[in-house]
């Protein structure tokens, strides 16, 4: 009988980044799905957020953004779980919680059926805020805070404004050098930027120049 051992998933790893179970028993010379989870846990590893969970990398904390996420060929990984997990501690953690359209952008993922069933287990609380739905802590005195956070920022009218031509120009630049990317993915490219440039900066810039569109498959409309 072969020896199976995690170092043969480690070997496996080096060479793939993202690997499927059916190549991790093959690795592992025809092993069973236990033996397979027996070795990953010793290895340390992540299962993906999206694509029903069949994609498997090793969790190396040099990989993650600020965020705690990883992607690699539109396959995303999360070092808080799944995306249930995700999903919660991203609203749970906000100064000022999370719209849908918000954890969408960072994500880049829909999260609109995750959220849903959270409100109706407990684990996230909703409130409809300038017409929108927030999602927030479902701690009342937590819930509170964020909510008067999120009217503090939309009170901010004169925001937009303040969006300089040099952030701007920083937002194109962005998007010139990695062509495709969404909100989310050009605030984390700019994270740690000084002066520093925010999610909100980004919005703005992107509602600004219908930046939404950019990317897709044929570009923007033309009118």
């Amino acid at each position: 009988m072969s020896t199976r051992s995690p170092q043969q998933l480690i070997e496996l790893f080096d060479k793939k980044i993202v690997v499927v179970l059916e190549e991790m028993q093959k690795a592992l010379h025809a092993a069973s799905r236990a033996t397979v989870f027996r070795c990953l846990t010793q290895v340390g590893y992540q299962r993906s957020y999206n694509r029903n969970g069949q994609y498997y990398t090793r969790d190396d904390p040099a990989r993650y953004d600020t965020h705690g996420l990883f992607s690699y060929k539109k396959i995303h990984f999360s070092r808080h779980g799944n995306l249930s997990e995700t999903v919660a501690l991203f609203i749970r953690e906000s100064e000022a919680g999370r719209t849908q359209r918000e954890l969408q952008e960072l994500l880049r993922v829909r999260v609109q059926t995750v959220v849903l069933t959270m409100i109706r287990t407990g684990k996230v609380a909703r409130e409809k805020i300038d017409g929108q739905f927030l999602y927030l802590h479902p701690d009342a005195k937590t819930r509170g805070a964020q909510i008067q956070k999120r009217r503090e920022m939309l009170a901010d009218e004169s925001f937009a404004g303040e969006v300089s031509d040099a952030v701007a120009i920083q937002v194109l630049l962005t998007l010139i050098r990695h062509p495709g990317s969404r909100a989310g993915d050009v605030a984390r490219r700019l994270k740690g930027h000084s002066p520093p440039i925010t999610m909100r900066h980004v919005r703005v810039v992107f509602d600004r120049y219908g930046l939404d569109d950019v990317g897709k498959k044929g570009g923007p409309s033309r009118r």
